[in-house]
């Protein structure tokens, strides 16, 4: 390690995403300091200060500050941004080879199809911010997976101008909902968009979630929570993306790796609320099945055991599941503890085989052979992929 470094974070530090991501920065100088960290709380009007002296210095930053672009382009330090909103800062990026933590939109198109998807859903729709990269890429990323089940996605038309005044976004946000198909999953570009959207449906009179179900990002539990009702979202492990930051920013400063970086931010699983805890189905044998299925899948409960629920013979069940759903009764009831194991891998301490347990598993093989069908991974490398520290 060199003489002291110093880290400029001009990021927000009113918002989980950048507050978690902060978080994992400060935890790679408590291990690998002395360095001193420089927050600016008001990182939109921000400018760096007149350095005498640039060595040694590194910026954590949003690129929307113009006092920061300039001294990033005067002074040639190092630079991790948070992804940039609007094109210019990615030209600027470009041009000065200035290194980004990214969010990957195919995975989190991936898992809201499966979080959709397993409520029987089959009308979706998304919801973004206009003059945002990370919005259209989102975007793109989710109608392409939807047009992959054969089905359509109903786009907000943002235009090109800014956001209205919220009073008039809400506005047009609940005629929007009005004219697309219901039941329908809406996914938002993040949570301030999803709460915009449970606004808007109050406001038009359709109800959160039987009609509409509505799906975050960012998982900012505050906000999401502040709802009614409150909204789900999807989480991403952000200290370890900080903690990447501040390594590659040390890295890049001390001139031991040059170049673009990327460091994804991968998300790692729904936090579930209110707003998508529904079930839509048309076929009400189908709906009753699944919702015997969510609140009986930790037991020890196989195909016969629904079917004698319902009263119904298991040919019958599995007909209409498979004509409905497109799978199996057995391959849903795997994918509740599929997705509940997720979640225990990622919220608790517990060894893979108490997990395994008290997600519904017998034992711990038939969770090995879901992971692998989903993730491609054993559930011990996905919660380590998910949580390296």
């Amino acid at each position: 390690m060199p003489q002291r470094l110093t880290f400029y974070l001009l990021v927000e530090t009113s918002r989980h995403f950048t507050r978690e991501i902060l978080r994992g920065v400060i935890r790679w100088s408590n291990l690998y300091g002395p360095v001193t960290l420089i927050v600016s709380t008001d990182h939109v009007e921000q400018e760096l200060p007149q350095l005498k002296k640039i060595e040694n210095v590194g910026v954590i930053a949003r690129l929307q500050s113009p006092g920061v672009i300039e001294a990033v382009k005067r002074l040639h330090i190092p630079v991790v941004t948070i992804e940039p909103c609007r094109e210019e800062f990615v030209k600027i990026k470009n041009e000065f080879q200035i290194s980004e933590m990214v969010s990957n939109a195919s995975a989190i198109a991936s898992m809201t199809l499966r979080h959709f998807t397993s409520r029987g859903f089959h009308n979706f729709a998304f919801c973004g911010l206009p003059q945002r990269i990370w919005s259209s890429k989102r975007q793109e990323a989710f109608v392409q997976k939807v047009e992959a089940l054969s089905a359509q996605c109903h786009v907000y038309p943002v235009g090109d101008g800014p956001v209205l005044p919220r009073e008039d976004e809400c506005l047009k946000l609940a005629a929007w909902l009005k004219g697309i198909p219901k039941p329908v999953a809406v996914l938002a570009c993040n949570d301030d968009r999803g709460t915009q959207l449970i606004q808007a449906s109050a406001l038009a009179g359709i109800p959160v979630p039987d009609q509409v179900a509505i799906l975050g990002i960012d998982n900012d539990d505050l906000v999401c929570e502040l709802t009614s009702p409150a909204l789900s979202s999807i989480a991403f492990d952000l200290k370890r993306v900080g903690f990447e930051a501040a390594n590659l920013l040390w890295q890049l400063t001390c001139q031991t790796v040059a170049g673009y970086h990327c460091i994804p931010v991968e998300p790692t699983h729904v936090v579930t609320r209110l707003s998508t805890d529904v079930m839509a189905q048309d076929d009400e044998l189908v709906a009753d099945a699944i919702r015997y299925i969510r609140g009986s899948f930790r037991y020890p409960i196989g195909v016969d055991d629904v079917a004698r629920q319902l009263d119904v013979s298991r040919r019958t069940l599995e007909r209409r599941f498979t004509s409905v759903l497109g799978r199996s009764v057995r391959e849903q009831i795997e994918l509740f503890r599929f997705e509940q194991a997720r979640q225990l891998l990622l919220q608790t301490n517990n060894s893979v085989e108490t997990i395994a347990l008290l997600a519904g598993f017998q034992h711990f093989k038939p969770m090995l052979r879901v992971f692998l069908q989903n993730e491609g991974v054993s559930p011990n490398v996905y919660r380590k992929k998910m949580l390296t520290q």
